[in-house]
């Protein structure tokens, strides 16, 4: 503390020391980078390794919540952890477990778009994101040091990848003081739904095309998956008056080798409500995908990226 200045060791000790004399029975542990992949890290965890574990965490019980400290900034919430699923190191008992962090505090994303399409082709769009887990710090950080000027250009910036013709119809809000965070706006965009005689067709702004993007079709070694991805999107589209689907996105259903998770695209039309609900799900969790299992990933892709899967098709109803 007189210097100003360490390592991860030396900071968790700080802490550690700070939070003994505070009262609390905090514990050190070690965790790293290690894959998550099982089959890749147990080789590194069977025999002794400096390297494998290799950053110092503080664990302590904090009104029933186990907590991880490993030097977050100010602008993390307290529970969420980059280290969690990381294989850790008792230093207690020489066991080793995982690190878990508490339900709400792992990472997880969620976004909800709502629309509502004119017949002229005018949609109205309010896009809501939930910030959980570790993204709420970059996202309670970015958005409490930003100056008013560049929160303007940024927001500028958000609209226009909607669309080109699209225009602010609400403040940005982002609200960062609480957890879990939220970041959410609303657009007007003309011509947006493009008319053709009796048809309207427009399309979806969210989508899964880009989850599954490699640079080859082919492989001839397993397929390292190191990551969790856990989201879900809704979009709620509410259709203009006298006009009906012709053509909606496909449900879609892929289970991934190796117990790898799955993704989902669920699309339903009610007729009462004249609107769509579309729901997009993914669930993958760190697999070694042998090479022969790659071609199911790479249709898996093509499916998913297709236009088809996020263009919708509208007809004027017949009287």
């Amino acid at each position: 503390i007189e210097e100003g200045y360490g390592n991860n060791s030396d900071r968790m000790v700080v802490l550690y020391s700070l939070l003994e004399s505070a009262g609390f029975n905090p514990e050190f542990i070690l965790s790293g980078g290690l894959s998550l992949i099982p089959e890749a890290a147990e080789p590194l965890l069977t025999v002794p390794s400096r390297g494998a574990l290799n950053k110092v965490l503080v664990k302590l019980k904090l009104d029933d919540e186990t907590i991880y400290l490993s030097g977050s900034s100010q602008y993390a919430e307290l529970g969420t952890s980059a280290y969690d699923n990381r294989v850790m190191l008792d230093l207690k008992n020489g066991k080793l477990g995982k690190v878990e962090v508490a339900p709400q505090k792992d990472n997880r994303g969620h976004e909800v778009v709502e629309m509502s399409i004119a017949a002229d082709g005018e949609a109205g769009i309010t896009r809501t994101t939930t910030m959980q887990g570790t993204s709420f710090e970059g996202f309670h950080q970015g958005y409490a040091e930003i100056t008013p000027e560049k929160r303007r250009r940024h927001y500028l910036e958000m609209v226009t990848q909607i669309s080109q013709s699209a225009r602010a119809a609400s403040k940005l809000i982002t609200h960062y003081e609480t957890y879990p965070g939220k970041l959410e706006y609303s657009v007007v965009a003309d011509r947006y739904a493009v008319a053709d005689g009796d048809y309207l067709y427009f399309v979806v702004p969210e989508g899964l095309g880009g989850l599954l993007k490699y640079r080859s079709n082919e492989r001839t070694l397993p397929l390292a998956w190191n990551r969790y991805v856990d989201s879900i999107t809704e979009v709620n589209i509410v259709l203009p008056d006298g006009y009906e689907p012709a053509i909606l996105p496909e449900t879609f259903s892929w289970q991934a080798p190796n117990g790898a998770g799955l993704i989902e695209v669920a699309v339903q039309y009610s007729k009462r409500a004249n609107a769509i609900r579309m729901v997009l799900l993914a669930d993958l969790k760190p697999a070694l995908i042998q090479a022969d299992d790659f071609p199911g990933i790479i249709e898996a892709s093509r499916r998913l990226a297709h236009p088809d899967m996020h263009t919708i098709l509208l007809k004027k109803k017949k009287n």
